[in-house]
């Protein structure tokens, strides 16, 4: 009997059962996290209004944004400029860099009018959890998180708690976090947060706070 190959043979089974073992552990770890965010939804989903009207208003949201891809269809080909990223049909781009430092919520408008775009419109689930999972990645640790928001395209300047994005339609969906909108202070504008709940990622803050923020623009035809 060989027992160096026998003890060989041991050896890769066992290797070959550990490997299994930590996949095992890791396709746990994603099927809890995937639980956990279908928990969060459902949660969210509980706190939100039954009435039909607002269901028709978010019907009628995404008949329109989809009609709004129409054009693009039948353009052809479009593209982002260089440090923007293309989610939902629409160019983004995340003012993560050191080299912007933290704007009023005026000032970060007007840099993204600059580029072309403005302050991000997210009006869908599937951008929301896009942009998050994007700011999550971003996330510097040791900023605290009332310093690691981003402005988007949202406020209630009008008429206090009437939430309008600036293309004028009024909010039907929002993912704020517990206890707000909340107006402390005078807080007209919205902001979005890394945070492990994506479905309470918004605050409401004073205009002039000085923030990151997220532009967005259309997507331009390519250059043939």
């Amino acid at each position: 009997m060989d027992i160096s190959a026998e003890v060989a043979k041991l050896q890769a089974a066992y290797d070959t059962a550990i490997w299994h073992r930590d996949e095992a552990k890791k396709q746990l770890a994603r099927e809890i996290r995937e639980q956990q965010i279908t928990k969060w939804e459902l949660d969210h989903q509980k706190s939100r209004s039954k009435d039909y009207l607002k269901l028709s208003d978010k019907i009628q949201m995404e008949i329109a944004a989809l009609k709004s891809h129409i054009p693009m269809i039948k353009e052809g080909c479009r593209h982002c400029l260089p440090g923007w990223t293309f989610m939902n049909s629409v160019c983004f781009y995340l003012a993560i860099s050191e080299d912007f430092s933290p704007r009023s919520w005026q000032e970060a408008r007007q840099f993204c009018i600059n580029q072309g775009g403005d302050l991000a419109v997210i009006d869908s689930r599937e951008k929301h959890l896009a942009i998050s999972e994007l700011i999550t990645n971003y996330q510097d640790p040791s900023r605290p998180i009332a310093h690691s928001g981003f402005w988007i395209g949202l406020r209630d300047i009008e008429e206090e708690g009437i939430w309008k994005w600036l293309d004028g339609t009024r909010l039907t969906t929002g993912y704020w976090n517990d206890g707000e909108p909340n107006d402390s202070g005078g807080e007209d504008c919205a902001a979005t947060y890394p945070r492990g709940n994506p479905f309470k990622a918004w605050n409401d803050a004073p205009c002039n706070h000085i923030l990151k923020w997220i532009c967005q623009m259309t997507p331009r035809s390519a250059v043939s």
